[in-house]
């Protein structure tokens, strides 16, 4: 039986590469419009074949590992930008999963998280828009006027 989540979810964050930590609980989107995840990062540096980055933002959570990619992503406005994706361990309702995801500076974006297809067909997670709706602030606003 596949995995149902719900459009949002609350994820922690636990580890990457041989290192082990705890986020706080990040609220995701799970978008399906999207191919792949992104996580919020800050001060991304790369030299000598070394990545580094704040987490979430937190100079607590400053990681650094040699196993990186890049691609190139193109935003919602039609701009191509290179972005760096690692692989990091996560887990949703008590679940693990290990996942890839681009790291990128999301302050001014509503979610901290993104879940795109990738993660979704990859573990062949289904998705209930309905479950989890108290985590959806647009919902609770404006859907009983819909």
């Amino acid at each position: 039986m596949k995995k149902v989540i719900g459009a949002f979810e609350k994820v922690l964050v636990s580890g990457m590469d041989n290192l082990t930590f705890t986020t706080p609980e990040v609220v995701a989107k799970i978008d399906t419009g999207a191919f792949s995840g992104v996580i919020h990062a800050e001060n991304i540096t790369e030299t000598d074949g070394i990545l580094q980055f704040d987490l979430l933002g937190d100079e607590k959570l400053r990681l650094e590992t040699r196993n990186f990619r890049t691609r190139k992503v193109r935003n919602t406005h039609g701009g191509v930008k290179k972005r760096y994706l690692v692989s990091l361990k996560i887990s949703i309702d008590g679940e693990e999963y290990e996942t890839l995801l681009g790291l990128d500076d999301r302050r001014k974006m509503r979610f901290e998280m993104l879940l795109g297809r990738a993660f979704l067909n990859k573990f062949e997670v289904m998705v209930d828009t309905h479950k989890n709706i108290e985590l959806d602030k647009e919902w609770k606003k404006m859907g009983v006027k819909q």
